[in-house]
């Protein structure tokens, strides 16, 4: 029950489009009908041309996967799996939210400030990881998609004191290397179609 809970109750947490209801606030556009249409922070920017909008928006959402796995990890039992499944529920609803027809963000901010609230190192790894397929490809999507994938595959391979070393509370390696390949799983989903574009070789057609 306390896991339903964690869920449900995450899911609503992030289902709140941040996103959303700041451009129509701020620049009277309804954000899923201008730019990429992504509920999120660069769309955000992108549509208002506005860094502040953008920045705004990225801590919004950071803050909705921080407070859910910090609420879940100090209310709901405490337990690393607890604040998982709150966190996994918060992305769900932040990517899917019943209140816009189930059209949101990619995640990427709650899910990095969640880890803040756990350990950091997959945000490290995934940051780092960005930053250098980045540099190769100079796309901004597809630096996601490969930080996405090989961020739990790069956990996986390091030592587990690396790991331990920047966990905000106790929680097993191995238990957070299964996490990640979660995270990263819900992640994906979200980067679905221009992952399957790439992998039909439609992206690469200019």
């Amino acid at each position: 029950m306390t896991y339903l809970i964690s869920i449900f109750g995450g899911y609503l947490f992030g289902s709140i489009p941040t996103a959303y209801l700041v451009v129509l606030r701020r620049a009277a556009l309804d954000i899923r009908k201008t730019g990429s249409g992504n509920v999120g922070a660069f769309n955000s920017y992108n549509v208002t041309r506005s860094k502040k909008i953008g920045i705004l928006v990225g801590i919004m959402d950071g803050l909705k996967g921080f407070i859910v796995a910090a609420v879940a990890g100090q209310i709901l039992g405490g337990s690393f799996w607890i604040q998982s499944a709150a966190l996994c529920g918060a992305l769900i609803g932040h990517n899917y939210p019943c209140w816009l027809r189930f059209r949101g963000g990619r995640g990427l901010a709650p899910a990095a400030g969640g880890m803040f609230a756990m350990g950091i190192s997959y945000t490290i790894i995934w940051c780092a990881t960005w930053v250098v397929a980045f540099e190769t490809v100079n796309d901004i999507l597809k630096a996601n998609i490969a930080a996405i994938i090989l961020a739990p595959i790069i956990l996986l391979i390091i030592p587990s004191g690396w790991i331990d070393a920047v966990m905000v509370r106790y929680i097993s390696a191995t238990d957070y290397r299964v996490f990640t390949f979660i995270l990263s799983g819900i992640l994906l989903l979200s980067h679905w179609h221009p992952l399957n574009e790439i992998l039909q070789h439609k992206y690469f057609v200019t």
